[in-house]
């Protein structure tokens, strides 16, 4: 039998944890061995792994430890904020010229070190000259247990006043693997609101605001909220047409609070654990937005023939995710309240949720939005421009 159900799109990571987040990759944002770096302005050439025959460039900015780098590709303008020392980094994406930022990952990890010491680093004797400044190699390793035999292995050349002009990566320590290169550097002061993000990057409402009209909530998807039991954790579900809310809260100290539109491509995930903070959100370009509104939606999941009953309600399986790595399975009512859900991963251990209590009653969006401490830039460190 056909039945109508929502469509899951959220990320499994937020049901599988948190990934661990080295800082101060080069990729990212510069790498320093002090905090005694002079403000600059770089201009340098980057050349990727995978486009080994092409190129593209990035410029940096530094003021007093943090940093701007941003990348203009074919596809859009890739733009990272972050602190060195503070183990914090923000990146953001625009799609397209003229549009606003269409995603944002910030991480910030508890330093596993102080000081100079914040990375391990080895001195790799002295490189060529890039644009005219000398400098020093240094082998860049995020954590000693995650050296391995095949890398790929990090490497920053620092001038003598500790600026990167140069990095590279390098596969079993010899084959190239992408490097980036210096064209132009000018010390100069840099102003503080030139390494700022923007404000709006870390207000839901800006990832939040709705991508155009939506139809009328169906009568078969009510409003509900909803109290799950997992081996592991324990999760409050909320559905607010075409909007759904997860909070997971582990034994373990991990909490995760995710939004996702069930209609678009849009969603919002804040989580934190005892050493690390994560804040992810994206929404589509405009290029890949529905042109018109949709009056109904068919979703077809995989109905696997099977029905259960809990909590004195019926329901039917069905395979609502299905990646290479990662699946999930809900026993779903006829008006889509999950029942049972089940995770499986490759990337972690399985985790099973069993409804324990289900109130189907009026939902609203302010209901779904994370505390306001999770997402207000100065608890991330951060000073942030309008």
């Amino acid at each position: 039998m056909k039945r109508r159900v929502e469509a899951c799109v959220f990320s499994l990571a937020a049901g599988i944890g948190l990934l661990a987040a080295g800082m101060g990759n080069a990729d990212d944002i510069p790498f320093f061995v002090s905090r005694d770096v002079p403000d600059y302005r770089a201009l340098m050439t980057v050349r990727e792994a995978d486009r080994p025959t092409n190129t593209h460039l990035r410029s940096v900015l530094h003021h007093h430890g943090w940093t701007r780098v941003e990348e203009q590709l074919d596809h859009g303008t890739g733009i990272s904020y972050g602190g060195f020392f503070d183990n914090v980094l923000l990146s953001t994406w625009k799609a397209r010229d003229g549009e606003d930022f269409t995603s944002i990952s910030l991480t910030k990890v508890a330093p596993l070190r102080s000081g100079i010491r914040v990375k391990n680093t080895n001195e790799a004797g002295t490189a060529i000259h890039p644009a005219g400044e000398a400098c020093n190699w240094w082998e860049v390793v995020d954590k000693s247990e995650l050296e391995g035999t095949y890398g790929p292995f990090s490497y920053s050349c620092l001038s003598r006043d500790g600026i990167e002009v140069a990095t590279k990566q390098l596969i079993k320590r010899k084959e190239p693997y992408g490097d980036t290169q210096l064209v132009k550097l000018k010390r100069t002061s840099v102003a503080e609101s030139e390494v700022r993000p923007p404000k709006r990057l870390f207000d839901p409402a800006f990832w939040l605001k709705p991508l155009r009209n939506y139809p009328n909530r169906p009568a078969n998807l009510p409003d509900f909220e909803a109290r799950m039991i997992g081996d592991r954790s324990e999760k409050r579900v909320l559905r607010h047409y075409p909007w759904r809310f997860e909070e997971e809260r582990s034994k373990d100290g991990r909490t995760v609070f995710s939004v996702w539109n069930m209609l678009d491509d849009q969603r919002l995930t804040v989580g934190y654990s005892k050493n690390e903070r994560h804040f992810e959100a994206h929404r589509s370009s405009i290029d890949f937005r529905p042109s018109s509104n949709l009056i109904d939606v068919e979703v077809g999941p995989t109905d696997l023939k099977k029905s259960d009953r809990y909590l004195g309600e019926s329901c039917a399986w069905f395979e609502t995710t299905h990646l290479a790595d990662a699946g999930r399975s809900e026993c779903l009512t006829p008006d889509g309240v999950a029942l049972k859900v089940e995770f499986s991963s490759w990337l972690g251990p399985d985790e099973n949720y069993t409804a324990v209590e289900i109130k189907r009653r009026p939902v609203e969006i302010k209901e779904m939005i994370p505390p306001s401490e999770l997402t207000d830039p100065s608890s991330w460190g951060f000073t942030v421009s309008d």
